[in-house]
């Protein structure tokens, strides 16, 4: 009996550690009327907004003299805060009414945001022997790669050039990382040959790929 006990207790002890687990994961921040908000993640994780309220649901945010609204808030708040901040290492927002328009005029408005921060996801191109590869990250963000493959080590990949000879499935070059690393990394975009004078031949006489992991990471400056 005791052990349905024991067992039952530690159900409930994993249960709060999770939640609480949860919750650490869930940041926020406050910021009243003409004050400006700055969201950050660390490096390799991107904000992804979950909600946001300009106006005045809480009495005690943000108090002031005179007259006070509750239960005011701007309809698009939610929608232009994802907007400036979604998928970026750091976003700055100024909590005012020219941003976010005036849900309820005379009543001093704050801005609240709760977001998380995702680790940024890994993406994989790949090209044929002696194709072009392109490499294009969205528009203030820059290429951070994870892994590069030049050589065959899958017979799937690039085998619909039934003319092509595969000889071996285990072969890679030495300095593809390297390589791929100098002419991608921190860059916005990066066009180049999956080919053996750019790599070197690893493998005589069979037809190869190139394959690229990578990230697209956001400064974590303005």
């Amino acid at each position: 009996m005791y052990h349905y006990f024991y067992y039952y207790l530690a159900c409930i002890l994993l249960g709060a550690l999770s939640q609480s687990v949860l919750a650490e994961e869930i940041l926020r921040d406050l910021a009243c009327e003409n004050e400006r908000m700055v969201l950050t993640c660390k490096n390799g994780y991107s904000i992804k907004i979950q909600t946001a309220l300009y106006g005045k649901t809480n009495p005690l945010y943000c108090r002031m003299p005179g007259k006070t609204e509750i239960n005011c808030s701007s309809r698009n708040a939610l929608d232009i805060v994802k907007s400036k901040c979604n998928w970026k290492g750091k976003c700055t927002l100024d909590a005012s009414n020219k941003v976010f328009g005036d849900p309820c005029p005379g009543t001093v408005k704050y801005l609240e945001v709760t977001y998380d921060c995702i680790k940024s996801e890994i993406l994989s191109k790949f090209a044929c022997e002696n194709e072009e590869i392109s490499i294009n990250c969205p528009k203030a963000s820059y290429i951070q790669i994870s892994n590069a493959i030049y050589g065959r080590t899958n017979q799937a990949i690039c085998s619909v050039f039934q003319d092509k000879v595969v000889r071996s499935n285990k072969c890679q070059a030495e300095n593809a990382l390297s390589v791929v690393e100098s002419k991608c990394n921190k860059k916005e975009e990066c066009k180049f040959k999956a080919s053996n004078s750019i790599f070197g031949d690893p493998c005589e006489g069979t037809f190869k790929y190139l394959q690229v992991d990578y990230q697209c990471l956001y400064q974590n400056e303005d």
